[in-house]
């Protein structure tokens, strides 16, 4: 884990520095806490899907995410708080053993973050829908059915979809009134360290975003919006410009919530998709259903050809969830989709998913 340890340095590093750049006395008014945290996830799914004559698809199968944490902060005795978040892949099946890395310095004037992290876009909208058991972290096209298309569906509605985890460094306002606003910059969307050769690899990742939140008598509700663009390498097609908004509200124990987002690359296979989601929750248990579709271009045409047609996803999924305990739950989800690729044939699938998650 080298890069766990590089920037543990790089953050104590940082913190000194931070310290010593204050305008006034700086030193920790509090000691350093650290805390340590994770989840396991645990799934198990059955589903039947539309197969080709070449095709013979497993109707079972399972998947997981596990992840360890740990968090260390401290208050300076003039009300700046330093935060270290580092996140391991317990069960690393990439190349990258270390999830999220970053540093937070919070004040009264916002928040500055560096490090390893998505977009000020996805911790401003978060879950684009509440879901009871699964998160925005799964998506049942591609974990539990095949997908037959190019439409992005896993983070698809928030620019971590393009980012991913990628270094980076962000700005968040304090929240004034209910407004907040924050523009996150990543010099690449790989994990290239180091100088970056912008005629070989897309670079300067700019995410602005705003949001709103506000409250009623028995409820809440927020609004967010923002506006991504990627640059492509030079002569290349890997750019993209996109924007996104999403609205939510709760009452009692209901939640409702949807979001669009419309994508636009170099490529000119422009994307669009919405969805729209409700849960209620009454005690230890929620139940929840949502919807989304998406719609791609196969081919950068304003008008396609005959016998080409746009890419197309129907998905709708009905969860629920019951909390055993504080950090254990356990959940059912049935799930069915629709997909329909760029010759027009069509691939419905669907099935039932449950499962366990720990956090601690």
């Amino acid at each position: 884990m080298r890069r766990g340890a590089a920037f543990i340095v790089s953050t104590i590093a940082f913190t000194g520095m931070a310290a010593g750049l204050a305008p006034v006395s700086a030193w920790a008014a509090d000691a350093i806490t650290l805390t340590l945290g994770g989840r396991i996830k645990e799934y198990f799914f059955v589903a039947s899907q539309a197969q080709a004559p070449a095709e013979s698809l497993n109707s079972t199968g399972m998947f997981n995410d596990t992840r360890i944490s740990v968090d260390g902060r401290t208050v300076l005795d003039n009300g700046i708080t330093l935060r270290t978040f580092i996140r391991f892949n317990a069960v690393a099946r990439g190349t990258s053993d270390v999830d999220e890395a970053y540093v937070d310095v919070i004040s009264s004037f916002g928040r500055l973050r560096m490090g390893e992290k998505a977009g000020l876009n996805t911790t401003t909208i978060g879950d684009p829908v509440p879901e009871a058991f699964l998160t925005v972290d799964e998506e049942i096209l591609g974990d539990a059915l095949k997908t037959r298309t190019g439409i992005t569906l896993r983070d698809g509605f928030t620019f971590k979809r393009f980012t991913g985890n990628a270094l980076g460094v962000s700005y968040q306002s304090p929240d004034v009134f209910g407004f907040k606003v924050g523009v996150a910059y990543h010099p690449t969307i790989t994990s290239i360290v180091g100088t970056i050769d912008g005629r070989t690899t897309p670079h300067d990742a700019v995410d602005i975003t705003a949001g709103y939140d506000g409250d009623f008598s028995g409820g809440t509700y927020r609004f967010a919006g923002g506006y991504f663009r990627l640059a492509s390498r030079t002569g290349g097609k890997d750019g993209v410009h996109a924007w996104n908004m999403s609205a939510g509200a709760t009452y009692g124990g209901f939640e409702v919530a949807a979001a669009y987002i419309n994508t636009q690359p170099a490529s000119g296979l422009d994307e669009d998709a919405w969805t729209v989601g409700a849960l209620y929750g009454i005690g230890p248990f929620q139940i929840s259903a949502d919807y989304r579709s998406a719609k791609r271009r196969p081919l950068p045409l304003p008008v396609l050809p005959a016998g080409v047609f746009k890419e197309h996803i129907d998905r709708a999924t009905l969860q629920t969830a019951y909390k055993l305990a504080p950090g254990i739950t356990v959940g059912l989800a049935g799930f069915y989709a629709d997909q329909s690729d760029g010759t027009g044939h069509d691939w419905d699938g669907g099935g039932v998913l449950g499962g366990v998650k720990i956090e601690f």
